[in-house]
Parts: structure tokens; sequence; C-alpha cells
């Protein structure tokens, strides 16, 4: 944890605007607002890139990033809104007086930042994987007259475990407790993955579970239902999209 707060402070003093990277399923979750607040006392320029819009409501997700100013949404998977957002990088070093604009990008791992910056300059340059915690050192990307400054994701540090497995920064293979976590998901997101599996809502969430279980035929001996590899099953489902939130 160490390290990633020291490469985050080399960013955030070497860069003239940040790109905090948040999920749009989870925006509050993944926002880092001791990072936000530290770029405000530098002087720094701040934009919201709010990525994965394809997997929420966007007149939802319009509301909910009102108050998130500058802010802009993409959709990696889509190719979705990279041209505002190069735009709004170039409004913003143009309001600090910068001909070449140094742009540091931050989020948690696995929100999408280096799907990010090979969407921004157009092939792959920022080596990019599904596994949390990919990135591993920083890395520098020109891109005409802007320079991105890649990093590892960082873990805000008031996250409880829940949020951290629902944006992926806790890959669903290293998961203890996978049922109880999942049913905590389905509190928090009332009906969205009984709705996907095609069973009903119940009260009793480990019951859902089960019927989701027989539905998949994810059984152990005897017949009874696997929590575990159902549990795990929906976890990778949710963190790499098919489920999505309403």
């Amino acid at each position: 944890m160490a390290n990633y707060w020291k490469i985050v402070n080399q960013v955030m003093e070497e860069a003239d605007i940040i790109l905090e990277v948040i999920d749009a399923r989870n925006i509050n979750e993944t926002r880092n607002q001791e990072i936000e607040k530290k770029i405000e006392a530098k002087g720094k320029g701040l934009i919201y890139v709010i990525n994965k819009c394809d997997l929420v409501d966007r007149k939802k997700l319009e509301k909910e990033i009102k108050k998130l100013i500058p802010s802009v949404y993409v959709s990696s998977k889509d190719h979705y809104g990279f041209s505002k957002l190069r735009e709004r990088i170039q409004i913003e070093g143009k309001k600090l007086g910068w001909d070449v604009i140094r742009v540091g990008v931050l989020g948690y791992p696995n929100v999408g930042k280096s799907s990010i910056i090979n969407a921004l300059k157009g092939k792959k340059s920022a080596k990019t994987s599904s596994e949390s915690g990919y990135t591993k050192g920083k890395q520098h990307i020109v891109i005409g007259n802007i320079k991105l400054i890649d990093t590892p994701g960082v873990f805000a540090r008031d996250s409880d475990r829940v949020d951290k497995i629902m944006v992926g920064s806790i890959d669903y293979g290293k998961v203890k407790d996978p049922d109880i976590v999942v049913m905590d998901i389905m509190d928090k997101n009332p009906g969205v993955i009984e709705e996907y599996f095609g069973v009903h809502v119940r009260k009793d969430k480990e019951t859902a579970l089960e019927d989701i279980a027989f539905k998949k035929k994810l059984l152990v001996k005897g017949g009874e239902p696997d929590l575990d590899r159902v549990s795990r099953m929906i976890l990778k489902m949710w963190q790499v999209g098919k489920i999505k939130q309403i």
C-alpha cells in the first residue's frame, strides 16, 4: 500500500490534470475523495471520467454525475465518449495555460484505466488485463500534446470489502465467503441478479442463490445447491459487466 501512495503522490506532483476514473455502476464507492482533496489543495485540474457507462441506465447516470464537474462518461467497450474526453482535456489544459498537458490517470484497480488510455491513443499502448492490479508501475504515453501518466490502481482507505469486490478490486476467485458477498450485493441492488437469471426475488437471499444454483445445475453430491460455485460465477459475471446494474 505504501508503494501505491508513493507513486500516486508523485503523479499528483508531476501532472497538470488528473483523470479520476470511476466505475459508472458504483460512483460513490469508486471515488477517492482523499485524492480529490489533495488535487484541489495542489491547484491541479481534475476531470471525473465515468467509465463503463454501457452497464447502467444513461438517464440515471446523468442525474448522478451532475455534481461531478467537469465529468465525461465513456465506454471502453463501445468506444463511446472519447472525443469528448480529449476535448475536455484540451479545455482544462488551456485554462491552466499549458501547451503540453501532463495528465495523470488514477482510480481503483480494474475500473478500466489502461483501457481508457488505449482508447485515447487509438491503439494498444498500455498493457491491459482483467486481473486486478495488473499495472505495476508508472508509464508515460505521449498522445499529441498530451502526456498521459499511467499508474497502478489505488484502494480508497475508507472502502469496505463488499464495495472493493463489486468494482473488481478484489478478484472473484480470491473472495472468502462469496455467498455472503453476493447476498450483500443483492441487498444493495434489489432484483438485479434475480432478474438476470430469471428467478423470483425472495426476502431470503440464500434461497434465491439456491434457485440460481438449481437453474444453472451447479450442485454438489446429493443434488444440493453448490453455493460456493454459483456465488463465484455470479461475482465473475458482475465484475466483467455481464450482469448490468439498473
